[in-house]
């Protein structure tokens, strides 16, 4: 994998040399194709949390293998909103090299086994007084041994009297969520935990992780309450037990998967009765104490065919929220294509 390919989604809000006309931002609520990123092959799971100011994307494709396993690559994007028009631009950028050293990370994790479901975020960890670190992890799935477990990998920038020095951790499972069934798309989950632009993630915030898995014979999704533990990385580490629960409120008798919550806001996707065909996109809102009845985003994102893996990302000074996701409808380059479109603000 080209270590070009793992660099930032940037968001930039521009207008200095005009008059600004548009205050806010406004993300298409028509369905658009990721024409930037997409190919002949399946491109999906993709993700979109962020590091620093900028934005990682990156997702499983079986590009590389001409349609055989699936690994997991990102392109260099820009999201471009013009304060003076009015008008959203999405293309490529090769200018930004600050992030370069996340290629011998992602390297890490390809195997010759699928790779699915990417998950990132960056934080700060302040050891001490003096010394701070940045810590860049990367959850997924993979099935070397012909099941899908979760697995995950970081690395650490540790700055000390002006030095920066980047270490890389061995990938390894997350012992208390992996079974002998499927366990795949982990997300982290905790009040007022939000993925925005701004920087870093409060790692304090993060009480428990959701995920989807077959034990129970179809996909449903769980819950796991993190071990206690100092930081963030010992948690996933700890070889204490977790006591996992089906989100029985969301679960239904078909196959529901991909998790992902952005601060109240849940969305996955689901084959059970009542959608507009294969699978559909859903949503549901914590309100405090629990999930609400999942609704379904209509027929506005949702087709006869396959939706799968939802993400969302909401930017500041744009009135809605992006939300990228990957189908098989006509149309795509082939197979499965990434697609985006704006749905309303609702993370809180």
């Amino acid at each position: 994998m080209k270590n070009l390919l793992l660099t930032p989604l940037l968001i930039f809000l521009v207008g200095y040399c005009q008059p600004n006309r548009y205050d806010t931002g406004h993300f298409p609520e028509k369905v658009v194709a990721f024409e930037e990123v997409n190919s002949s092959y399946d491109d999906y799971n993709s993700t979109a949390p962020f590091i620093y100011m900028s934005f990682l994307f990156h997702f499983s494709t079986n590009r590389e293998s001409r349609g055989g396993q699936f690994d997991i690559t990102g392109d260099p994007l820009f999201i471009d909103w013009s304060m003076t028009s009015g008008e959203l631009q999405i293309g490529e950028d090769h200018t930004d090299d600050r992030f370069d050293y996340l290629g011998p990370l992602f390297d890490t994790v390809n195997t010759p086994a699928d790779e699915f479901g990417p998950y990132s975020m960056g934080y700060r960890d302040e050891v001490s007084d003096s010394e701070v670190n940045w810590i860049d992890l990367v959850m997924y799935a993979n099935n070397p041994e012909g099941h899908f477990d979760i697995r995950f990998t970081y690395s650490t920038q540790a700055n000390t009297a002006g030095t920066s020095t980047t270490r890389i951790a061995s990938p390894a499972g997350i012992q208390y969520l992996n079974t002998p069934a499927d366990e795949l798309y982990p997300s982290f989950f905790g009040e007022g935990l939000k993925f925005q632009d701004q920087y870093g993630i409060d790692t304090d915030k993060i009480t428990s992780l959701l995920y989807c898995s077959n034990i129970q014979g179809q996909f449903d999704l769980f819950t796991c309450e993190l071990p206690r533990a100092s930081n963030l990385i010992d948690a996933l580490e700890s070889e204490r037990l977790c006591e996992f629960e089906p989100i029985r409120h969301l679960n239904s008798k078909y196959q529901d998967l991909c998790p992902f919550v952005n601060g109240t806001l849940l969305v996955f996707c689901s084959n059970r009765y009542g959608g507009y065909g294969g699978f559909d996109l859903y949503y549901s809102q914590w309100d405090g104490e629990g999930w609400s009845e999942p609704s379904n985003f209509g027929e506005s994102v949702n087709t006869r065919y396959d939706e799968y893996r939802p993400i969302t990302l909401h930017v500041n000074r744009f009135d809605n929220t992006l939300m990228i996701f990957s189908s098989n409808r006509p149309g795509g380059k082939g197979g499965f294509d990434l697609y985006y479109t704006g749905i309303p603000q609702m993370i809180n």
